[in-house]
């Protein structure tokens, strides 16, 4: 059965905000072989809301059991990318045409699984899971306009964001008072900051430096808008990535070739660590990989990239 004839394909987005920009490639080219319905979190609303000839389903972030096998009701065709709740509940709602990758926690929840040629060589980015899934299914996805940044509909802010928290654990952040240095120099150029405040400490350090601040709601409008951004390692600068801001993101126990944010243009920023990339989100050592992190060298890696 083609994806033609299966149509409509439900997507079923991943949960994490940085994989769910780096499958928005492979779903914008399914739109060229089929009907697609993406079935995604409320909080990432402002992201699919945006992308061309595609239809969205929200759920609420927080969803019951029962919610969820709801939501497959009237689906007949549906692409995993991950298993858990969602792959769940469409298996339990009967769902026939169940497609992905047979990772370990989809496997059985799976009526299609696809195989996916591992190629030799180094390690590649985590885009290309998503890009061989959907070319197994007929698209693709290898063409530049898969990977132009999505219109957000307003004009971009010549602004520098600053992103210093990170959802994926402490271990992911630089020190806040690497932060304050960073920010007491950006001070003093014609360049107008703000700060994405994920936690009440960051409001309190924000106004401490007289910076303004987006919380809540306005996040997902601001990083649609925004046109450059320093962050910790996180999904929030993938987000602002996908609507074309230039991105500098400071890792330390990630891993940049495989979930750097997607394009040339952006910049890494990192102290080589023996010990990263662990991937932890609590460090079983100093948090050397942070810590060893220099103002200097974020300040070099930087470059050009904070000129007016």
């Amino acid at each position: 059965m083609t994806l033609a004839e299966a149509s409509p394909l439900t997507v079923v987005a991943p949960l994490c905000g940085r994989a769910a920009c780096f499958s928005l490639p492979a779903v914008r080219a399914l739109t060229k072989i089929c009907a697609v319905t993406v079935l995604h979190p409320e909080s990432q609303a402002f992201l699919w809301s945006k992308v061309p000839g595609i239809q969205c389903r929200a759920y609420a972030d927080a969803i019951s059991k029962k919610q969820a096998i709801a939501l497959f009701g009237a689906v007949t065709s549906a692409l995993f990318w991950e298993g858990g709740m969602l792959a769940d509940a469409a298996a339990k709602a009967g769902v026939a045409d169940r497609v992905g990758l047979p990772s370990t926690d989809l496997a059985k929840r799976l009526t299609r699984p696809l195989e996916r040629k591992v190629r030799p060589g180094p390690v590649e980015h985590e885009v290309r899971r998503y890009l061989d899934t959907v070319q197994v299914l007929g698209a693709e996805p290898l063409d530049r306009q898969f990977f132009e940044p999505l219109d957000a509909g307003e004009e971009k802010v010549d602004e520098i964001l600053l992103a210093p928290a990170s959802s994926f654990g402490s271990p992911f952040e630089w020190p806040l008072e690497q932060w304050t240095r960073l920010v007491e120099g950006l001070k003093t150029l014609p360049i107008s900051l703000r700060v994405l405040v994920a936690r009440d400490e960051l409001a309190t350090w924000a106004d401490g430096h007289q910076l303004p601040t987006v919380s809540g709601a306005e996040i997902g409008n601001t990083l649609r808008r925004t046109a450059r951004m320093i962050s910790a390692d996180s999904p929030a600068p993938h987000f602002a990535a996908a609507f074309g801001a230039v991105c500098a993101v400071l890792y330390g126990p990630g891993d940049p070739s495989l979930h750097r944010p997607l394009g040339k243009q952006h910049r890494v920023i990192r102290h080589k660590a023996e010990c990263a990339p662990c991937f932890s989100s609590k460090c079983a050592l100093d948090l050397r990989c942070q810590r060893d992190l220099t103002l200097e060298e974020v300040v070099q890696g930087l470059d050009a990239f904070t000129a007016p």
